[in-house]
């Protein structure tokens, strides 16, 4: 009997140092774990949450039928345009950024462009000598909201159908940019409409280089070729004119869909296709959730952008359009911002040059739900320990939690729980995965005197919190 206790005591020694030795590998393991940062600018992006996108240009008075690209710029005449309107109406919305379409796929510049007649030049508006750009980014200025500007470098419609020389064939054609000529017609004209845009109207945040990756995620096996140089090369350069604007694709990642969803858990991680910093994720797929990866070498913070979410119609304006519900557009800031991502919502101006007064009230009773809804929260902690206790000094009844994560050397918390201590016994009533940027937890009502948060898993040591708050939102529609 003696031997096998004097034994025992053996086995469970040697398990305890090994036990010990792994815990203490494993925390090396993870210590020396580097994953992927942002930049003060991406950090920036993300503390900005929601924006709106100004589409306008010769689409939006094209004819019914009409071929694309064959609208004339007499055509673009817009009566009561005001650029103070557009910005006002994202300030009611809560918006903290605004982007135009500087150049939309028609290849129409609103700003007077040395690149090409089929500009506002040409057009009637203020007898050819407007410069829409410069209003937008004017009325963003006065209003305090950051600028951005789309572009659309893949498709000119107007320039490939005139412009001598040009052998890319079909507009739609993802291979057309192999040819060299094209290639390089395309990107000196490029180039010289980014330096237009990138030094003649001060600091942008933010350039929608729309269809960054389209060659890359069409199917199961990515294209590549020229397209995907020339979308490096356009990047870079834009870098070197500005180089704290940020640009979608190397800098913003797009989560994949145009309906105001995000995937959940949402990593802003990811490793790209090829390995550099201009292809898309690899979990890119076009109307499939776009989650990034915990360990991503690349930080790219996620974007959610949506038109049907918040109106019926397209992206152009192309006759009259009605707001979503209020529900429905709550419920797309739920599943975009509340689980990560950022959110750019269209706010299309019609022919006159005007937001509709629809869109606008949409706009403001919006923000004004978001507001009310979020303001006043009945507990609030900075603490930005992973594990913590918030005491509500009195008994509360509750039904969202909103958590932030600090994200400063990056994303880590992989799950967490979140417990209310009710009657005196704690008891759980949430449970998630990713916090990133912002996660809004909303659960049936509780009643309890204090609320406990752990974090149960992260994917490297030193996970930290920004803030947590508690929020009592009644009738919510």
């Amino acid at each position: 009997m003696a031997f096998r206790l004097f034994m025992r005591k053996i086995l469970i020694g040697i398990f305890l140092v090994a036990v010990t030795t792994f815990t203490f590998h494993s925390r090396c393991m993870a210590q020396s774990i580097r994953i992927a940062r942002p930049t003060p600018e991406q950090l920036a992006f993300q503390n900005m949450e929601l924006g709106v996108f100004i589409h306008f240009s010769i689409d939006t008075y094209a004819p019914q039928g009409a071929i694309q690209g064959s609208t004339p710029a007499s055509a673009f005449n817009p009566t009561n345009l005001d650029a103070e309107q557009w910005v006002l109406a994202a300030k009611a919305l809560g918006a903290k950024y605004v982007v135009l379409t500087a150049r939309h796929e028609q290849g129409f510049c609103i700003w007077p462009t040395s690149t090409t007649d089929y500009s506002i030049k040409s057009s009637p508006y203020k007898n050819g000598k407007g410069d829409i750009v410069r209003e937008f980014v004017d009325a963003c200025r006065k209003y305090g909201l950051k600028v951005g500007l789309y572009t659309a470098p893949w498709i000119d419609l107007h320039w490939e159908a005139v412009h001598t020389g040009y052998k890319g064939g079909a507009t739609g054609n993802i291979d057309k940019l192999n040819d060299q000529a094209t290639y390089d017609l395309a990107l000196k004209k490029e180039k010289e409409q980014l330096r237009e845009l990138m030094t003649n109207y001060g600091p942008l945040a933010f350039i929608w280089d729309d269809h960054f990756g389209r060659s890359d995620v069409l199917d199961s096996i990515p294209h590549g070729g020229k397209f995907r140089s020339f979308y490096a090369i356009l990047t870079k350069y834009a870098h070197m004119l500005q180089p704290k604007c940020l640009l979608l694709g190397r800098d913003v990642e797009h989560v994949g869909n145009e309906n105001g969803y995000a995937g959940y858990p949402l990593w802003n991680a990811l490793n790209t296709i090829d390995g550099t910093a201009y292809t898309v994720s690899k979990t890119y797929k076009w109307d499939h959730a776009n989650t990034g990866l915990p360990l991503g070498k690349y930080y790219r913070p996620q974007l959610a952008p949506t038109t049907n979410g918040f109106s019926t119609g397209g992206w152009m304006w192309d006759g009259p359009r009605k707001p979503t519900l209020l529900k429905q557009r709550m419920k797309v800031y739920y599943q975009t911002i509340g689980r990560g991502s950022g959110l750019i919502i269209n706010m299309p101006p019609d022919r006159s040059g005007l937001i509709p007064a629809d869109l606008i009230a949409a706009a403001k009773a919006t923000g004004d739900e978001i507001k009310r809804r979020f303001s006043a929260p009945v507990a609030k902690s900075n603490s930005r320990q992973p594990a913590q206790t918030l005491d509500f000094n009195g008994t509360k009844t509750f039904n969202h939690v909103i958590m932030m994560e600090d994200l400063q050397k990056g994303q880590k918390i992989a799950r967490y729980t979140l417990e209310a201590k009710i009657d005196g016994q704690w008891k759980q009533i949430a449970e998630g995965q990713t916090i990133g940027h912002k996660r809004i937890e909303s659960f049936p009502d509780v009643t309890g005197t204090a609320l406990r948060f752990k974090v149960i898993n992260d994917i490297t040591e030193g996970a930290m919190m920004c803030s947590i708050s508690v929020f009592n939102v009644t009738n919510a529609r």
